[in-house]
This record gives C-alpha cells, structure tokens and sequence, in this order.
C-alpha cells in the first residue's frame, strides 16, 4: 500500500514497501517497524500511467512547490507513496505523495 522513502547513509535514500501496522499481529522475521511520526502533510495526488506520472509529480514537488511555498516548510528526511488497488483505476491509475511539512 505504501512505498517509504527514508534518509539512509546520506548519499542514497532507504526506499520500503510498507502497509499498515497492526500491533496485534506478529511481525514477520526478517521484517522491520519503523516508525513515522504523526503531523502535517502536503498530499500532492498522482493520476495516470506509472511510474512517469510519479516521477513527474515528484519533481514538480521538490523543483517548484517547495521551493515556492512560503506558509510551509519541509519536516523531515522521509516522504510516502500511497498506492491504491490497480483494480480500481484501471486505465487512469490513482497514488498520491505525502511530503512532512510544518508551518514557517
């Protein structure tokens, strides 16, 4: 359902494949929980065929929004990819980004 991408040695980033977290559930072994802190976020939706359309969306994001925006600020070094079922959009696939932001 997710796809995380995290801050990892500095030079590349940590990309995960995440669904929600159920605590009552075991955690499979060889799997990892990691937390993202609740707060803020800029929800940038994503229509049409992947992975170019993403690929478009993001860099809009960090080449004009972010950089344009004066009430927000970036709040962390992670951002998520929600992916919704294909068989819900089948010709006109639906995702959306989800970037941490906090007021200026």
């Amino acid at each position: 359902m997710y796809g995380i991408c995290m801050e990892g040695d500095g030079k590349y980033f940590d990309y995960m494949i995440a669904d929600n977290y159920l605590p009552w559930n075991e955690v499979p072994e060889g799997y990892e929980i990691k937390v993202i802190p609740a707060g803020t976020w800029a929800v940038f939706p994503c229509r049409g065929r992947l992975p170019k359309s993403l690929q478009d969306v993001n860099k809009r994001i960090w080449s004009e929004w972010l950089p344009g925006c004066r009430e927000y600020k970036l709040a962390g070094n992670y951002n998520v990819e929600m992916y919704t079922p294909q068989t819900d959009y089948p010709d006109d696939y639906y995702c959306e980004i989800w970037i941490p932001v906090e007021k200026v």
